[in-house]
């Protein structure tokens, strides 16, 4: 195996059973399994600074009360950004 680093992380005993359970029941390695996690993570966490800026302002001024729900529920799960 070629470009991959072993790391040593502290978790939770209830995460570490979650992830065993989970991972036993798609027959996953713990390695697949925890970088499947991390990079679902990473994507999420992609969002261009451009796309953010262009839904808080649209927020700010939406179109229309739906559209302002809609995009209110896509981003609701959002860290906020300085």
């Amino acid at each position: 195996m070629k470009n991959v680093a072993k790391v040593a992380v502290s978790i939770p005993l209830d995460t570490l059973d979650a992830l065993e359970k989970a991972r036993h029941r798609l027959r996953k390695t713990r390695s697949a399994a925890v970088t499947e996690a991390i990079q679902t993570w990473l994507r999420s966490e992609d969002v261009d600074d451009a796309d953010r800026r262009y839904v808080e302002g649209y927020l700010r001024h939406p179109e229309s009360p739906e559209a302002a729900a809609t995009a209110a529920a896509a981003t609701a799960a959002w860290e906020p950004w300085e």
